[in-house]
């Protein structure tokens, strides 16, 4: 088992297609290529056949996906993310545009006073981090017309404004509907986690596509991703497929 990669060591615990014995560098299962290389003939003859009947037939092209917005944010110091949100929803804006919003909520259970049973309570995770949905000039003409107090954050590693692509929001946003326990706010930033890290790709699950690197985190591996130059750590990632993304 080869358990470094560019004199950085492989996390324990997860498998990362190419690395094992009887996985090849393409994912596919060693022992089988020989059988795979002898089916090559007949498949060709079929292809050659398909080629000579393809004259007779009407390609149609598909059409392409389209991106959602990315998203941006802000950090807001004068109200609760709450109060804005409310704010964007019920307040005549200026503009034709009204970006979405996500606040990062933590979720947290206490017991009830009188001992039974238990309250849950939620709170911004990161105290004034709001996500708004939008090209950043967009966000930019938004702000300045109905919230000029507010600027977007930029991404430390770029110097621009956080421009976060909707593929990557969309999971974040789904884990914390639905399983908000599994992210952590990370106070390092993002860059900090390469060294000594070999950066990884998430071949299946919810996060399919994503890269970041595994690390341990309060005693368990997670997946350490970019959102936006935050350092954001998922948690029970250890199902998953990886690759080596470097």
């Amino acid at each position: 088992m080869n358990d470094v990669y560019n004199n950085k060591r492989l996390p324990k615990g997860i498998h990362i297609v190419g690395t094992g014995e009887s996985v090849s560098k393409v994912g596919e299962i060693a022992g089988f290529e020989d059988a795979a290389s002898a089916e090559k003939p007949e498949k060709e003859n079929a292809a050659r056949s398909e080629d000579e009947c393809a004259d007779d037939k009407i390609e149609i092209p598909s059409t392409p996906k389209t991106e959602a917005a990315p998203w941006g944010y802000i950090f807001i110091q004068h109200m609760s993310a709450a109060v804005f949100e409310k704010n964007l929803e019920n307040r005549k804006l200026l503009g034709d545009f009204k970006p979405k919003c996500f606040v990062h909520r933590t979720v947290r259970y206490k017991d009830k006073p009188d001992g039974k049973g238990v309250v849950k309570t939620e709170k911004p995770t990161v105290n004034g981090l709001v996500f708004l949905q939008g090209a950043t000039n967009q966000l930019r003409t938004f702000l300045k017309l109905n919230f000029p107090q507010y600027y977007l954050v930029n991404n430390c590693s770029t110097k621009k404004p956080a421009s976060i692509p909707d593929s990557v929001m969309q999971p974040f946003m789904a884990v914390m509907q639905n399983e908000p326990e599994r992210l952590t706010f990370m106070r390092e930033p993002f860059e900090r986690f390469a060294k000594d890290h070999v950066r990884l790709r998430v071949l299946t699950g919810l996060f399919k596509g994503q890269e970041g690197y595994v690390v341990r985190v309060k005693r368990d591996r997670q997946l350490v991703m970019n959102i936006g130059g935050f350092a954001v750590a998922v948690n029970n990632v250890h199902n998953e497929d990886f690759e080596i993304a470097e």
